[in-house]
This record gives C-alpha cells, structure tokens and sequence, in this order.
C-alpha cells in the first residue's frame, strides 16, 4: 500500500473519453483530472498540502479499519441523493423514469445485485464486494419541505465549466443554488445532470474539507446520456454513476493515481486497496489482461473497460469507511438525524404535492397529448379531468389525450394515497389551434395583433427574460414592428416566436414558395456574432427544420455601441427563404423564429410573408385574400396590406361614404408580393368610408370604419 499526494491519488477523477465518447481512445489522458487539479491548486499551496494530508491520514486510518473488517461485519448504509438537471429544455433535460432508472442501478453495484455480475471471471467471483449502500432519492429539502428529490434549472451553465476555488464558484451549483436554494453535501449526495462536465462522462472529487462541508461543490457532475440506460443514456452507461460514486467514497481507479490508463509505469502505482491487483489500467474488455505480473481486474467498476461488474471487498469497506470518516462530512449522512430531516428513513410516506407533465401544451385540432403523473409520494389513486379532450377523464397515471376543437383548456389531477387527498388545476394548460390554419396569402406586419395570443403567435422565453415584443418605436412599414430587446443581456440567450398554423395544402406540389420577412439590427460590438434562425414544421411543431440561418457579419457589419432603434428605412434588410419544399403544404404549416444573444444589440422584425410564387405571375388570384385594411374599425391609423403578383402602377385613395375623396393614400409602382401603405385618419371625423385601389385589373373598394 502507498500514501497519496494530491497528485498521487486522483481527487478530482472521471469517466474516460471512451466512455464519454462511444469510441475508443486515441490518447490515453482521458478525463481532464491533472488540469482540473492543477486548476484548484493553482496559487494555492495550503490547498494542496491540506489535501495531500487528508488522503495521507485516511490510509493510514483505513488500514487499521481493515485489521478489524470482515465482509460479513458491517452495517447497511442510507445515502439522501437530489438530483440536480440544468437543461436549455432540451433532451438534457431527462425525464424522471431515467432518474429512477440511474438510481436502481446505482443500489444494484452497491448491493451486489446488478444481473451482470455473474459475468464476473471465476478468479475474482470470490472477493466480489457488497458495498451494502442504498442511494434513496430525498423526500424532504433543506427547510424541512416535502420534495420529490429531483430539481430542474433552465440555465446555459449546462456546459459545465468546473469548480474554481480562485474565483469561488462552480456555475452549474451556483445556477442551482440560486434557483433551489444549497443542499449541503454533508447531509445530500448531490447529483447535477449536464450537457457537458467539461468534455467527461462525469466527475467528483474525493472527500476533502477543502470544499465547505455547506456547500454543493462536492458533487458528482454526469453528462445526460450516462445516466441509467433509459432515455438519453444506453447500456453502455450502465455504470457511470456507480463509477462516480466509487470516487465520491474514496476510491480511486484501479491503476492508482494518474488518469493515463494503458500506461505501464502504473504497475509501480496503487489504489490502495489489497485487493485489487496492481495494472496498468484497461480502456478494453480483456478480461485475461495480465499487464504487471498478476491476473488484473479488468471487470472492476473503477476501470475504464466497459465490462464492468464488480467492485471487490477491499473497496466496499473502503467506502463504508468514508462513511464512518468525517471528512467532508460523510459520517454525518447516514445518521437518523440526518435521514429523518431528508425524509429517507421510512419506507414510505404520505402524499405530498400533485405534479404532472405532458407531452405538448400547444397543438391543432385533431392531435393528441400524453399525462404522465408525477406526484409524490405513496400514491394508490388518481383522478384525471381533461376539459375539451378525450377522453375527458382517466384514472391512470398515464393517459393520451386526443383534442379537436380549438381553444384553450384546464387539466386537474387529484391524487390519493387510500387516506388523504390532494388536487391541483393547470388553468389554460392547452392550446388547441385551428386545423387547417389561416388561408394564404398570408402576410403579418404586428399591426393589429395581441402578442402573444392564443392561436397566431407564440413565445418561448426559457430563461424568463427578456423576450419578443410589439413595439411602436420602429417599423418598416406601418407603426408596429416585433422587438428583441438584447441589448446588455446575457450572453447565451435564446429567445423565439413561433407562429399559428397556415394552411399550405392549397399550394401546388409543384410550385415554389416564398417566405420573405425584414429585419433591423446592429452589432453593439464588432465582435459579436449573434445568431437569426428560421424554422419551419410540417407537423404543427412536433417536429422542425431549420430553413435559415444569419448571424455575425451576415446579420450586420454596423455598431451602434446603445441600444438600437432603427431610424431610416435603409436599415431594415429584406430576407427571402425559398427552400421550402412540397413535403410543407400541409394544412397545419407553422413556422419560428429564433434569435441567439451574445450580450450584443436589439433586433426587429417586420413584414413576415408567405405566398407561391406563381402567385406573382397570375393576376386571376382571388383579390378578396389579396387586399386587407387594419385595424378596422381605426381610431387613428390604418394599414393597407396590398398583393400584387406584378410590378404595377396604383393609386390609393380614401373617400367618405358620399364619394368624396377626402385622402390621396399612394400614386406610383408597386412591387410584385405583399406592398403596405398607412392611412393616417386622425384628423378626420368618425363615421363610415371606403378605400378605392385603381391598378392595372380595375378598381377595388374595401370598407373602413373610423371611430
């Protein structure tokens, strides 16, 4: 056995980069651990010396355990576990079965039972080591509250950028501990579910008291897709968080104190258990590795084979020990105190709060939505009530749900665990929109439109910021616009509107088709390179293709160092998308709008539209769709939404009811598609009169009310 320095005995270990990648290595440094470490000792040298000291005292005390343990001499163990998931709402954002999965089998190595284990090699089925650990899912939080022991954080710290003790921070815990307050490691194991901790499978560090025992820095971060083999993840994860967890008790990898597996100076290294034999450490199954002169446990959950199956006696009782050790406050976790105020130290326990999620909360006639509930805790009952679906009722804790006629709907759940009863209502919990959708042509220019509303546009603003907006300070035509404000937020927003459903089918398969939209902007800094993305769903939104993307110089090469607000009309830049294919003309077509912040400037978007475009060339389309006034009635502006499949000479005028011309709108060309043009009737007084548009087909009136 060897004493351990920092550097000798890995503290801050993780997964290797096959693991992480699916692939086999093609560098043996695998995890990032010597940087990471050098990133915490960095200037610190009481650091690294009061770590060194720790890892050297605890083999000392775990050596003298170990003169005294038998596999058989022990106690079982209770660890209260959260679940932290930091997510863009994205599949990292991994549902609570994968979470319940991740901790099965967790309890599974810990307890012997994984159904792999007797694929373990004969020579090594006599020290197969039953860590007689349980990792329970905490039923109550810091304030003593009922909780179901899993958080959810909408936050970009999900690309993990690790723990800095210079600055004194980790960005995903302090992302979670803003939002849910800190669960303390000496009373938690907390878990944070990420789409990167920093290019790792996961990672953790070995109990230290360098990290206040207060605080969450000492958990195990792991990558989405390694956590059970449900959902994201796969078999292949089947043992990362065990893996991790090793690591979080004290264990390091089998071939000692390096993340550089495959390397033949670690046969002159240790792990400081007895019974696992020294190796070079293996990234392959070769369950016969023979690497320093004795039979290697390539099956050991501690190595980076992907075979594993086992931990051994020695590392059971190490990590009982590193419960007994009062280190990092891990002696602290198993205590009935402490299982009492986590809620972990019954069986069970009454209801607590009625949860559910669904599917979709926005959809067209005709489609369904699934409920899942996810109440806690001891549930025996449920009862559903879905206004406006069918069915309309179900008592399952799952159901599907079909809504065909448009509006929007509450859903209730009331759950029983045989003697109490609770009940929750999502008012306005789904959308049904129209299907088929609005007619074409179809143009919007944010006039005369509540956003959002319930059917033609909506918002997604997952970060609660700011979002888009109509606004009456910039327009590129008419006096309304839809805003952005960007400027002096936070890098790495995304901020999107998506509209209602248009109806496409009328379009011929053959023709080609038009989406054109205006856009001002102007970069705060030439540096920034934000991000314009338009997408388009031929499914009501289930599923959608990006059709464009601006961003960077593209976007603009101006500054404008304050908030902007286009001023001319030369700043609004037109954008025409034709790769909009037949697969398309649906009846439900929706499209979306996607802006990616850099901390850099305002962005406005006006005069969204969509026509074929033969449209442009056939002056036989019907001119009911193709000419539109609003708002009407007006009290004191109105908007003329003018299609024209040619480049034509009008003139629009506004008459009273008597025929008088009381306004001369516009005389001169328009363009072929969608032309606008305002009517300014403030002066005039209310009462009933008539839009005249002479071009080259005649004469056509449209009504208009001014009140």
């Amino acid at each position: 056995m060897k004493l351990y320095t920092l550097f000798g005995a890995v503290l801050f270990t993780t997964l290797s980069f096959s693991q992480n990648n699916h692939t086999g290595p093609s560098n043996p440094h695998f995890c990032g651990n010597v940087e990471q470490e050098e990133n915490l000792s960095d200037g610190n040298p009481e650091l690294k010396e009061q770590i060194e000291i720790e890892q050297a005292q605890f083999q000392i005390d775990y050596e003298n355990y170990m003169q005294s343990w038998s596999p058989d001499d022990r106690v079982a163990y209770v660890i209260p576990v959260v679940v932290h998931v930091v997510h863009l709402d994205g599949p990292e954002n991994i549902s609570n079965a994968q979470i319940y999965n991740g901790i099965e089998l967790l309890n599974e190595d810990f307890s012997m039972t994984n159904a792999d284990n007797v694929n373990t090699v004969s020579a090594f089925q006599g020290v197969i080591g039953n860590a007689d650990i349980e990792f329970k899912l905490a039923t109550k939080d810091p304030s003593g509250n009922c909780h179901s022991g899993i958080t959810r954080t909408f936050s970009n710290t999900t690309y993990d950028t690790g723990l800095s003790f210079q600055d004194g921070n980790h960005p995903i815990v302090d992302a979670v501990a803003a939002e849910h307050g800190t669960w303390a490691q000496n009373k938690y194991l907390n878990i944070f579910i990420c789409i990167d901790p920093i290019g790792n499978a996961g990672y953790t560090y070995r109990p230290t008291n360098a990290i206040p025992n207060n605080s969450m820095y000492g958990g195990i971060m792991l990558r989405h897709d390694y956590m059970g083999i449900i959902g994201t993840s796969s078999n292949t994860a089947r043992h990362t968080l065990a893996h991790e967890s090793g690591h979080w008790l004290n264990l390091s990898h089998n071939w000692g104190g390096t993340n550089t597996p495959a390397d033949a100076a670690n046969c002159s290294d240790d792990d400081g258990v007895n019974d696992t034999p020294n190796t070079i450490g293996w990234t392959s199954c070769n369950v016969n590795g023979n690497s320093c002169g004795s039979l290697d446990n390539v099956q050991n959950i501690m190595e980076y084979s992907y075979c594993s199956t086992m931990f051994t006696q020695g590392q059971a009782a190490r990590m009982q020990f590193a419960l007994n050790n009062s280190t990092a406050g891990r002696n602290n976790l198993s205590t009935a105190s402490n299982l009492a105020a986590t809620g972990t130290n019954t069986a069970s326990v009454t209801i607590c709060d009625v949860e559910f999620s669904s599917t979709n909360t926005v959809i067209c006639a005709g489609s369904t939505v699934s409920f899942s509930d996810l109440s806690y805790f001891g549930v025996t009952s449920r009862a559903w009530s879905f206004i406006g679906g069918t069915p309309a009722t179900s008592p399952d804790s799952a159901a599907t749900i079909v809504y065909d006629t448009p509006g929007v709907y509450a859903v209730s759940l009331q759950i029983s665990d045989g003697v109490n009863m609770t009940s929750e209502t999502a008012t306005n919990y789904i959308t049904v929109m129209p299907n088929p959708g609005v007619s074409l042509p179809y143009t919007e220019g944010f006039e005369a439109i509540s956003f959002p509303d319930n059917y033609n546009f909506f918002v997604e603003n997952d970060d609660n910021g700011n979002t888009w907006g109509v606004t009456s300070s910039a327009a590129s035509s008419g006096t309304k616009s839809l805003k952005l404000n960007n400027y002096n937020v936070e890098a790495g927003t995304e901020d999107r509107f998506v509209s209602g459903p248009i109806d496409l089918s009328v379009v011929d398969p053959s023709d080609d088709f038009l989406l054109t939209f205006k856009y001002a902007y102007k970069k705060r800094n030439s540096t920034d390179d934000e991000w314009l993305r338009v997408y388009v769903s031929k499914d009501c939104g289930e599923t959608w293709s990006l059709r464009k993307n601006i961003h960077g110089n593209g976007l603009s090469t101006e500054t404008n160092s304050s908030s902007y607000t286009p001023g001319s009309d030369s700043e609004w830049t037109t954008v025409s998308i034709t790769n909009i294919t037949s697969t398309f003309f649906v009846e439900n077509f929706r499209y979306k709008f996607q802006f990616d912040g850099e901390d850099g400037n305002n962005i406005y978007i006006d005069d969204i539209n969509l026509y074929p475009a033969s449209w442009l060339d056939n002056p036989e389309n019907a001119i009911e769709n193709k000419i539109s006034v609003y708002p009407n009635p007006s009290r004191t502006s109105s908007t003329i939404d003018y299609f024209t499949g040619s480049n034509d000479e009008v003139n629009i005028s506004l008459y009273s009811i008597v025929g008088k011309k009381v306004i001369d709108v516009y005389t001169g060309m328009t363009n072929s598609g969608i032309n606008q043009f305002e009517i300014d009737m403030s002066n005039l007084p209310k009462g009933v009169y008539v839009v005249k548009i002479s071009d080259a087909k005649g004469i056509h009136s449209v009504k208009l009310i001014k009140e």
